[in-house]
């Protein structure tokens, strides 16, 4: 067994390394809104209200199928961590070749069944008739650009996995400077409106996606070359291998609900505030995105070395690497806390100009400085069980940590009225953390265990 500083497959533990590994996730996260921010840009200087409406609703609507697949970056992730640590480079690339083509898959059947799932989406989303027909065009156009997302979501936890984050972010840069060039292109020069920005992004997402497999394929030139015996359809079909993937899938999809529905209550808790809450709320939320932003680089680096190490069941390099990224997720998280509530005021006043929203906003906004300083520690462990793919136990916290944040909410609102939604939340983020930490045992003691999980 090797120390716990050294590479038995996966990042070198120092550091110096944990947070090279974290800053390109930091900006490769930063990226990824872009293609949005430009479509926007686009559309609101050069288009009509009811465009800019459309692709709002669009947006909203289409983020559905991105974020919540997310399964696709997180098991691959931690499959290929555990894979490298055990210096299983067969497996490594085994993952890559089951992973791509099920986002391309999945992408290409969203697409074909788009008409009666845009006709679904309505029903929930809805709009003036007008909007609604803008953001089925801008959907419509950016549709044949997902099975490209879906496989580059894949592609990039491989890259996670196998501790090169560098090369996601490359493929962030190409697919940005794609969409850059061809949205206002596509628009101002070709005049095709929504139906531009969407198309222009749909290709950009292409782009992305061959950026990443010439830079896949780098990489595994530079580990050595293409394990043909791994990658033959016997290996890939395996059946104990595609089981394991598709319960690990399946429980990180369900643990994906059951966070979307403790946001959602939270934005419908704010909303039946009235306008001026629901306005402050939102204002509030992106900084708790920038938080996310941050912090998820440190998560997806400990899914990386605490994968590796999993995979080489080296529970001294396991403490190692929970120690090294918690400690940076920790200071980053109080950094962040103190960024939030000494220059959120200033934020906030060039965020809105109306004073009843401003006042909103600036009365809650400790508790939005609390939620990086309470909530880093379940970021965290959820990198740890994704990297370890103890995918069942986060299905089981995911549904109890929410079923206390409701609860929480219905025992504090009636007590401290707007403070209590706020204080419920924050409860939200510390439910997930004790949850997880009560299987984090588990996680230890099976490392000695030569069968594995």
């Amino acid at each position: 067994m090797s120390s716990a500083g050294g590479a038995a497959g996966g990042l070198v533990l120092s550091r110096k390394n944990i947070f090279s590994q974290s800053w390109p996730i930091m900006l490769a996260n930063a990226a990824a809104p872009i293609v949005g921010l430009v479509d926007t840009f686009v559309i609101g200087r050069f288009a009509t209200t009811t465009a800019l409406a459309g692709i709002g609703l669009g947006a909203v609507i289409y983020a559905i199928a991105y974020w919540g697949f997310g399964f696709l970056r997180m098991s691959t992730a931690g499959l290929a961590a555990q894979s490298d640590g055990a210096q299983n480079e067969g497996g490594v690339q085994a993952h890559l070749a089951r992973a791509v083509p099920l986002g391309f898959f999945i992408g290409l059947f969203i697409f074909s069944a788009q008409i009666p799932l845009l006709a679904g989406a309505f029903k929930v989303f809805t709009g003036t008739p007008d909007v609604e027909s803008a953001a089925a065009t801008y959907i419509g156009a950016r549709l044949w650009g997902l099975p490209a997302t879906l496989a580059s979501i894949a592609l990039m936890g491989w890259f996670v996995g196998i501790s090169r984050s560098g090369l996601a972010l490359k493929m962030q840069i190409v697919l940005n400077f794609i969409n850059i060039i061809l949205s206002p292109l596509f628009v101002i020069q070709f005049g095709w409106g929504l139906w531009g920005v969407g198309i222009a992004s749909a290709l950009a997402e292409w782009g992305g996606l061959a950026a990443g497999l010439y830079l896949a394929f780098s990489a595994i030139k530079q580990r050595g070359g293409l394990q043909r015996k791994a990658l033959s359809k016997s290996a890939l079909l395996d059946p104990s291998a595609l089981r394991k993937l598709g319960i690990t899938n399946s429980n990180i999809f369900i643990r994906t609900l059951c966070l979307t529905l403790g946001f959602s209550f939270f934005g419908n808790a704010a909303a039946a505030e009235g306008v001026i809450f629901l306005a402050g709320y939102h204002i509030l939320m992106q900084f708790i995105t920038m938080v996310a932003l941050v912090l998820d680089a440190f998560a997806h680096t400990a899914e990386a070395v605490t994968g590796a190490a999993y995979g080489a069941k080296n529970r001294a390099r396991f403490d190692k690497a929970v120690k090294l990224t918690t400690e940076f997720s920790a200071i980053f998280a109080v950094m962040i806390g103190a960024l939030i509530f000494f220059g959120g005021p200033f934020f906030i006043s060039m965020l809105s100009k109306d004073p009843d929203v401003i006042a909103s906003a600036t009365r809650y906004l400790p508790y939005c400085a609390l939620a990086p300083i309470v909530g880093f520690a379940a970021w965290q462990l959820d990198g740890i069980f994704i990297g370890t793919t103890h995918t069942r136990e986060m299905r089981n916290a995911g549904i109890a940590a929410v079923a206390i944040y409701i609860a929480a909410h219905h025992l504090f609102t009636p007590k401290f009225d707007k403070d209590g939604i706020w204080i419920a939340f924050l409860t939200y983020y510390i439910a997930r953390a004790v949850t997880l930490c009560l299987y984090v045992p588990k996680i230890r003691k099976q490392m000695d265990d030569e069968n594995g999980y």
